[in-house]
């Protein structure tokens, strides 16, 4: 079970730097204009209201995680249409032995895509409904979680419940000037912040490896999220890295279905071959 969720968590990031002088958490912001956040935690709000209406994001997300001795990295490319809760998540090959994989997440339906199940199948993707899903459905419940952990405005909830965040100051991150913010949060209160569906999963990608992530959150002059961090340690055998940089958003993105012929339709997904 260990080993299945460290697969699903793979989907959200890599190590950020944990430099950087702490300040008081009520430190007021370096930003002086007009409606500027007075305070960090001010901050986070004002990206929670601002997220709150965005209509797409893109990011690049990379993932690494220690579960005992096993230790594995991934990275790749997610696109979120909010109208219609579209998902579309990319991980490119990365070696001779690993085809790489993708899933699309549209309305009740989740589509994942893997060479492998060519072997199996006969064909490149598995599609089923997601009502069908049982919470003794581990497997898929990682891919779900996996598929939706990269959103932006679930993050900034959570940090919301952070009682130690501060400024960091003032940097460039993906070419756009930026401030950043570093914290804890208990993970048992920011799960409060979600949603039913959203704690589940939150519940299941982080639960495992501790219960107080570390967070660095660079947020720019119109309150969007550009870049996340986490760092997230249960002793020393287990452990998840993440970063995701956002890139895009309010851009209209394209996600469709996979063509009929290439999917295996399940009535279950119990016992995916995947």
């Amino acid at each position: 079970m260990a080993g299945r969720r460290a697969v699903a968590a793979t989907g959200l990031a890599l190590v950020v730097s944990l430099v950087g002088c702490r300040a008081n958490p009520g430190r007021p912001s370096a930003e002086g204009a007009s409606g500027s956040p007075r305070t960090a935690a001010e901050a986070l709000e004002q990206a929670v209201r601002r997220l709150g209406s965005v209509t797409s994001y893109q990011a690049s997300v990379a993932v690494s995680t220690v579960v005992g001795s096993k230790k594995k990295h991934l990275s790749g490319e997610v696109a979120s249409r909010t109208k219609d809760q579209a998902v579309q998540y990319d991980v490119p090959s990365s070696t001779t032995d690993d085809p790489g994989s993708s899933a699309v997440l549209l309305g009740d339906r989740l589509y994942i895509k893997n060479f492998r199940l060519l072997e199996v199948i006969h064909k490149p993707w598995i599609g089923f409904s997601l009502s069908a899903v049982k919470p003794a459905d581990t497997d898929v419940m990682a891919w779900v979680a996996q598929v939706r952990q990269p959103d932006p405005l679930l993050h900034a909830r959570m940090f919301t419940a952070s009682k130690d965040v501060h400024l960091v100051g003032r940097e460039t991150t993906g070419g756009r000037p930026a401030t950043r913010y570093q914290g804890t949060f208990a993970l048992s209160e920011a799960l409060t912040k979600l949603g039913p569906a959203e704690r589940t999963e939150a519940q299941a990608v982080y639960e495992e490896f501790g219960t107080t992530p570390y967070f660095e959150v660079w947020i720019d002059d119109q309150h969007l999220i550009r870049k996340i961090g986490l760092v997230v340690r249960r002793g020393t055998k287990r452990r998840l890295n993440a970063t995701m940089n956002y890139s895009i958003y309010d851009t209209p993105v394209t996600i469709t279905p996979p063509a009929p012929n290439e999917v295996k339709n399940l009535t279950t997904p119990a016992g995916m071959p995947v």
